[in-house]
């Protein structure tokens, strides 16, 4: 089971905490549909509505600067029952230009990031020229220091692969494509049969090995699947850069260009193989676990005990596979599709995983196939990449120095009050509720209850044992990937370590992962506008405060309500609960398959989790924010808006961005999150107290018939 992100891939740092080292989000399945024709469909919102609320404290009239808003970033000509979204955030969608090397501008995750990279450029740059005695300055100045030294890389250009290239051409048969994979996979490659540690879904005191469906070049499997005309032409694009990598890797021009097609349908027969979008979010169905008899029967033309012996667990007796059909699909594949075709898929394969690592060509080359998903016009500064990298490798060394800096105690302080605030409001949350009978009431409580949050920072500090060559970027990458994949595997069958964190402290992002019951919030995201010391409580709860009632949610959203209290895959609920339960995310899934963005529908039952979990934290965060404000002497008016107002502002300009057309339907086909206009939208409609801060009538677009609240 995979940790829940605040935000994907491509904008801030993914999620860890999954069933492979690499971090990395997983959409997770929507429910089965519900028979509605046994099932009352959800309650209309009532026809009259109680005007907005009234304070009778006095009244301290403040700016929207000061209370931690921002007036330009507004669209006062927009009525706020009609798009508040664009209410909020019209001032800066007009305004912002995107930067040339991104998919997406944004006032939170986008601009919290680069104010992030810019501090760690300069202790980077530090650690590089003058690192003096300190090992870890030492360390992560030579990782650093060698990613910038492009003159290097271009000297030895694809040198540093060519063993591997050498190695892939022994594939022959099955049985050494299969030793082929298993070098590459030890060496920190993923290539075809992804392979990790996870947590057992039914056991969650246990690490066990975990498979996922793999072996793509794309994104995911509709994109090999779709006939459309874009599809096709996005197909042939991919085509021209395998060929390309093909080249690269010795082949000539013609043999690269024929097997450039081979490899496009190789990998298609693959995708077939692989579940939907839809089908990955559902923890029971991709919790198939097997013995060591039953996956070599399963895929019997894979050399699994070698794999075992090289992943030094040759006692594993037990793995649990996402997708069984994946298995079976890629051992026929194994036999039916030539060794000249393997060769080239593995080339390639090594080719575009080390693209980055090599020369300025090649790197530009991988960069300019995936501009054509985002619709970012330049690469990003290499210093940017290098940072990122470092990150990536010694994300704990970075961590341990960007916390001492960036993350003073008053914040953690705050931050914990927060999450209090927003756990005590989901315990009179559930007390409340009428749906739900007293049983799983009791469940639900004692779930809440057991949560754990961490914040700002792990407990303890990873360490790096791997050597660093302070001049050669591609050596260094793969001390790293393969150090990583070491420490991985070795954590199969040993207890779960609740300390690790699957995201290091600089990174602006937050998640939940159901199979420890655990919120992390790390230093990175606690930043304006998400939160300032100097924000008013109101906006700073609109803000973070969504956040952290949002990743709350996740472990009742229809994914995580499926794990009990100790993480595991067990079911807590009364039938007749579970089916009204059903009911409601049926009613989210509906609600936001009819919104669109850049023409592309959403796909609402991929996204239900998240919009759960929005429309949960919206309403988390509100409850939490009147609680704490509860003992003010006063009520603080900013430029004529009320607190409820200055909330729900909070959390609408905390989203607001601006993207491409490009990045934006590539999201809509791979993102398990909704565009931030629905993430505010679609959340503050089902959300009645929004509708009573801002009188909005019954029938306005922000204020539906029909309600579409699960918690």
């Amino acid at each position: 089971m995979k940790a829940r992100c605040a935000l994907p891939l491509l904008v801030a740092a993914a999620c860890g905490g999954g069933t492979t080292s690499a971090p990395t989000t997983t959409p997770a399945p929507a429910p089965a549909p519900v028979d509605t024709a046994k099932v009352a469909p959800p309650p209309a919102a009532p026809d009259t509505q109680a005007p907005p609320l009234k304070s009778t404290k006095p009244v301290t009239s403040k700016s929207l600067q000061a209370v931690g808003l921002d007036a330009a970033s507004m669209d006062r000509s927009v009525d706020p029952c009609d798009d508040f979204y664009q209410f909020a955030c019209g001032g800066y969608i007009k305004t912002t230009v995107i930067p040339a090397d991104k998919p997406i501008a944004m006032r939170s995750f986008v601009d919290i990031s680069d104010k992030n990279l810019e501090y760690l450029h300069g202790i980077l740059d530090a650690a590089r020229t003058k690192p003096g005695a300190d090992p870890l300055m030492q360390k992560v100045g030579a990782y650093y220091g060698a990613c910038l030294d492009e003159e290097t890389a271009n000297k030895l250009g694809t040198k540093p692969i060519l063993p591997w290239l050498t190695q892939i051409k022994s594939v022959k048969d099955p049985a050494s494509l299969s030793t082929v994979i298993i070098a590459l996979q030890m060496a920190g490659f993923s290539p075809l049969i992804p392979l990790g540690s996870t947590t057992d879904p039914g056991d969650a005191t246990k690490v066990i090995a975990g498979i996922q469906q793999g072996g793509l070049g794309l994104p995911e499997r509709e994109y090999y699947l779709k006939t459309d005309d874009a599809a096709k032409k996005l197909r042939d694009t991919y085509e021209a850069y395998v060929a390309s990598t093909l080249v690269a890797g010795g082949y000539a021009q013609a043999d690269a260009t024929r097997l450039a097609g081979d490899i496009l349908a190789l990998e298609t027969a693959i995708a077939k193989t692989h579940k939907d979008r839809v089908s990955m979010r559902d923890p029971k169905g991709t919790y198939n676990k097997m013995d060591r008899a039953a996956l070599a029967k399963a895929m019997p033309h894979f050399a699994w005990d070698k794999y075992w012996a090289a992943a030094k667990v040759p006692t594993l007796k037990e793995i649990t596979v996402s997708t069984p059909d994946f298995l079976t699909g890629v051992d026929a594949l194994i036999v039916s599709t030539k060794p000249e075709v393997w060769r080239a898929y593995l080339t390639a394969y090594v080719v575009k995983s080390t693209a980055p690592l090599l020369t300025t060509e090649l790197d530009a080359a991988s960069f300019k196939f995936r501009a054509v998903l985002s619709g970012a016009t330049e690469q990003e500064p290499r210093w940017k990449r290098c940072v990122q990298s470092t990150d990536g490798a010694l994300g704990e060394i970075i961590g341990q120095i960007f916390v001492r800096d960036r993350f003073a105690g008053d914040s953690k302080k705050a931050a914990e009050a927060e999450v209090a605030a927003i756990v005590s409001a989901m315990g009179d949350n559930l007390a409340a509720l009428s749906w739900m009978d007293p049983t799983t009431k009791t469940k639900a409580a004692e779930k809440l209850k057991a949560m754990v949050s961490q914040i700002g920072y792990p407990k303890k500090w990873r360490t790096y044992a791997f050597k660093l060559d302070s001049k050669t970027y591609y050596a260094n990458a793969m001390s790293s990937r393969r150090a990583e994949t070491v420490r991985d595997f070795a954590k199969i069958g040993k207890p779960v370590d609740h300390d690790e964190w699957g995201m290091t402290a600089p990174t602006v992002n937050a998640y939940y992962d159901p199979s420890q019951n655990q919120m992390v919030f790390p230093a990175g995201i606690l930043q304006p506008p998400f939160y300032s010391i100097d924000a008013s409580i109101p906006v700073n709860l609109g803000g973070m405060g969504v956040v952290v009632g949002h990743e709350l949610t996740h472990g009742f959203d229809d994914e995580g309500s499926q794990y009990d209290a100790q993480g595991n895959l067990k079911s807590w609920w009364q039938p007749e609960t579970e089916k009204l339960f059903k009911q409601r995310t049926q009613c989210v899934i509906d609600q936001y398959s009819k919104y669109q963005i850049s023409g592309v529908n959403l796909n609402g039952g991929s996204t239900v989790g998240e919009n759960i979990a929005d429309i949960g934290g919206v309403k988390l965060a509100l409850a939490a924010y009147r609680t704490l404000r509860a003992p003010a002497p006063d009520t603080v008016v900013a430029d004529g808006f009320s607190e409820d107002q200055q909330f729900f502002l909070g959390f609408g300009q905390a989203w607001c961005a601006k993207a491409r057309p490009e990045f934006e339907k590539m999201r809509a086909a791979t993102d398990p999150h909704s565009p931030a206009r629905w993430r505010v939208d679609g959340a503050l409609s089902a959300t009645p107290e929004f509708s009573r801060a801002w009188s909005c009538k019954q029938g306005a677009k922000m204020r539906p018939a029909n309600a579409c609240v699960v918690w």
